[in-house]
């Protein structure tokens, strides 16, 4: 079989059900090899994010490293409705997932944190044993401004078809009452909602001793990284972080409907590994 496109499925032990896991494992593994981890996005970002995975898995196998991917509790193939999801569980399931790349035999282990996956990995990071790095792709620092992009989708459907209005708080007072609302097919419940709501990057200042290369996208050269990443990166090197920010152009893959690549970025990430290769 040519390992470059080798794949091997499995279900691994979560504390809620089986999780569905896709291992991309090299030729050969051995003490320099290392496994990264995706941390993935929200709702339908994670699935429009899933070919730049598989593209980066590729590229990893040819420098003898691996990538793992783990849907969480009540996404893709993995046990559980998305309704019975929370964002506690989601934290637990990022951290089965280093788990079960530890028990594959790998010594250095790290994480790819995709989008809303860059607060789950930073609320996982420290019940990691020895996590060598977090490597972030366009990450979410708020998880409020996410939920309210995403509330937005379902406001912006109910106008499209002259329904009533709703608006943000009213969506927020249903979950605050207890109740689901279904978003874009995705029912979200309370839970998940405060959880995500309440996630923001300043609540893991405190995790300095991890190294973090964040990858910022731009659609061109005229664009410039957003104001509030830079104050959050300059905030985290003033608390003593090692922050290595890049910036690359290319599309948001993660927002497109159809199968979208950036290129660059998987460039990027590829050169920052193996640049860093001497020190493994």
């Amino acid at each position: 079989m040519n390992t470059l496109s080798r794949i091997d499925p499995a279900f691994i032990e979560g504390s809620r059900g089986p999780l569905f896991a896709l291992h991309h494992p090299p030729a050969l593994v051995n003490d320099t090899t290392e496994c990264i981890v995706v941390v993935p996005s929200f709702a339908e970002e994670m699935n429009r994010c899933r070919y730049m995975q598989t593209l980066l898995a590729q590229e990893l196998r040819k420098q003898n490293h691996a990538l793992l991917s783990v849907d969480p509790f009540g996404t893709g193939d993995s046990a559980g409705d998305f309704s019975e999801a929370s964002w506690n569980q989601w934290v637990e399931d990022t951290i089965s997932a280093a788990n079960y790349a530890e028990q594959l035999g790998y010594k250095r282990i790290s994480f790819l944190a995709v989008r809303l996956g860059a607060l789950l990995a930073m609320a996982a990071a420290p019940s990691i044993n020895n996590l060598e790095r977090i490597i972030f792709w366009q990450p979410v620092t708020n998880g409020k401004a996410t939920l309210n992009q995403f509330l937005r989708i379902k406001i912006a459907a109910a106008m499209g078809r002259d329904e009533k209005a709703e608006t943000t708080a009213h969506l927020e007072k249903l979950l605050s009452q207890g109740k689901n609302i279904e978003v874009a097919g995705y029912d979200v419940s309370p839970p998940l909602f405060q959880g995500i709501q309440s996630a923001h990057i300043n609540n893991h200042l405190e995790t300095t001793s991890i190294p973090i290369t964040w990858f910022t996208v731009l659609a061109s050269e005229e664009r410039n990284t957003p104001r509030g990443d830079v104050q959050t990166i300059e905030k985290w090197r003033n608390q003593g972080a090692e922050i290595n920010h890049q910036t690359v152009i290319g599309p948001a893959f993660w927002q497109a409907h159809e199968r979208t690549l950036a290129p660059n970025l998987i460039t990027a990430t590829m050169d920052y590994i193996k640049g860093s290769d001497i020190h493994g």
